[in-house]
């Protein structure tokens, strides 16, 4: 079943519905702004691959409530990426971070991390 609501959102939009959802901890809607075949590196030695996979890495992270994501300022590259400049914050402390995300039909497709 397509996500009508998904499809009509902006590659920005999405990524926004995203941060939205880290930072809510709600691990359910960060997880449905990713395909069900999202790819995210970066954040662990392996790549992330998959819903499940993604639900997995995420659920004892956004267990903690000291752990929040700013973005600090992004650029749309195309019509579907997005690159953002992120402090990741846990417990006080800030991480810079550049993060692209690939938007394909409203959902998060791909999405790679860097850290300074």
């Amino acid at each position: 079943m397509t996500d009508r609501t998904a499809l009509d959102r902006s590659a920005h939009d999405t990524v926004q519905a995203q941060l939205d959802a880290f930072n809510a901890h709600d691990l359910g809607a960060f997880v449905a702004t990713y395909a069900d075949d999202a790819v995210i590196t970066g954040v662990a030695p392996e790549p992330i691959v998959g819903a499940e996979a993604i639900r997995a890495f995420y659920e004892p992270r956004l267990q903690n409530p000291e752990l929040s994501c700013v973005i600090e300022s992004s650029v749309l590259f195309g019509a579907r990426w997005v690159v953002a400049q992120e402090q990741v914050i846990n417990a006080g402390v800030a991480t810079e971070t550049i993060a692209t995300f690939d938007v394909v039909d409203g959902r998060i497709a791909r999405a790679s991390m860097l850290k300074a």
